[in-house]
């Protein structure tokens, strides 16, 4: 069997700080806080105020105004990261080649918010009068097929829910699906979106900054606190390499690997010496066929909680030792927040980005150094640096852990 290897020849992104891979590109460069005050619901009885919205979105710019009166938040910024993605890879779905397409969504929250307005239409309206147009939208994997639905992908849809790791999960499901046959071209996506639901268990958990210091997201930052929330949609047009280049696709990168590990200890927690996250990574480099020294650029998922950061810095020290102070290792949810099962695929976008351009996007907001935290985490500016290699983590509360290798493409 010839060497299967997937590469990315689409990208689309709905983020806080930009519509489109190049908005989000040039924000994440120019270490731009998308940080601001919530405004698409009230905040009165929250002690934290601020999230990163996805503020400049309007579907209509991206899919016209037909077809999407029934369809919730979570739904249209996939929608619409998807038509971003098929166009930026140059694809036209028809009726003849429709079951060679596939969609596979990580996504963990975004079905609350139509959750919680039907069951207000029935407490409030009773059973009878609460509109049926919402309870579609109450199942996960609603956003999901809404895509295929939407550009006619008569071939397998699947969701994919693993909490933080849920962008990489479906990354790796997708890969799978690919090497099995199962469509020729697979459209891998991330989705998060902000609800007030979500909001309120967060805030009773005690998880999000602002509860117990400041309204703001700095990574490794000694007053870290806790995340901003954030909320995007991130999708990518999947394919084989030499099937890619005969259709004459422009290829982004290559997928050299993406391994899962569960380890787990308590709900809602992180195993503190981080064993999971290590394996994933080590496995994650092992399939890669390359040495720690091949890698050029870190993305974390640090988020500015204490336990998180602190835990990936332990692993990533005992990983590669002296090595690690020759790797810039930044995250950029520092600048976009925590967007849960949006946040692994926005980090394989951002890599591609430094790839593409030569500049890795800096951790802002970082002023006061941890000594649990050190790493050249690319403080509040841009690095220059040519990356062709680059290791994407993610991991968070409840065991699951992902490690991706990512590679820039090139003609050889």
């Amino acid at each position: 069997m010839k060497n299967f290897e997937t590469v990315i020849t689409g990208i689309g992104v709905i983020a806080p700080n930009g519509i489109g891979k190049a908005e989000f590109w040039q924000a994440l460069e120019n270490g731009l806080n998308s940080s601001t005050q919530i405004s698409f619901f009230n905040t009165d009885e929250f002690k934290v105020k601020s999230a990163c919205e996805a503020k400049n979105f309007d579907p209509k710019e991206i899919l016209g105004a037909k077809g999407l009166r029934n369809l919730d938040r979570s739904a249209l910024f996939l929608i619409s990261a998807a038509k971003l993605a098929i166009d930026d890879a140059k694809i036209e779905i028809t009726d003849e080649n429709t079951d060679k397409f596939g969609v596979c969504t990580g996504t963990t929250f975004p079905h609350l918010w139509s959750i919680t307005e039907f069951d207000k239409e029935v407490f409030t309206e009773g059973i009878e009068f609460a509109s049926p147009a919402l309870f579609p939208s109450t199942v996960m994997n609603a956003a999901s097929s809404q895509v295929s639905i939407r550009f006619n992908i008569q071939g397998f849809n699947a969701t994919v829910s693993t909490g933080f790791c849920s962008g990489l999960a479906a990354l790796k499901y997708s890969i799978d699906a690919l090497k099995t046959n199962k469509a020729e071209i697979i459209f891998s996506a991330g989705v998060e979106t902000l609800t007030s639901s979500l909001f309120m268990g967060l805030q009773k958990l005690g998880y999000m900054a602002g509860l117990n210091g400041k309204e703001l997201s700095c990574p490794f930052d000694k007053k870290r606190n806790g995340p901003i929330l954030g909320e995007a949609a991130c999708v990518f047009s999947l394919e084989e390499k030499d099937r890619a280049r005969e259709r004459g696709a422009n290829i982004y990168a290559k997928i050299k690997s993406v391994c899962n590990y569960f380890d787990a200890s308590k709900m809602g927690t992180i195993n503190p010496q981080g064993e999971g996250l290590e394996i994933a990574i080590i496995q994650a480099i092992k399939e890669a066929g390359i040495d720690i020294k091949d890698i050029d650029y870190i993305s974390s998922c640090a988020n500015s909680t204490q336990d998180l950061d602190k835990t990936e810095v332990k692993v990533l020290n005992k990983i590669f030792g002296k090595e690690l102070r020759d790797i810039p290792v930044s995250s950029i949810k520092s600048m976009i927040g925590e967007t849960f099962a949006a946040s692994g695929a926005l980090q394989v976008a951002s890599c591609i980005g430094a790839m593409q351009r030569g500049i890795i996007p800096p951790t802002i907001n970082y002023e006061e150094k941890d000594p649990e935290c050190e790493i050249n985490c690319v403080p509040n500016k841009g690095e220059k640096k040519d990356v062709k290699i680059a290791l994407i983590t993610s991991f968070g509360p409840g065991g699951y852990n992902s490690a991706c290798i990512l590679e820039k493409f090139t003609e050889n």
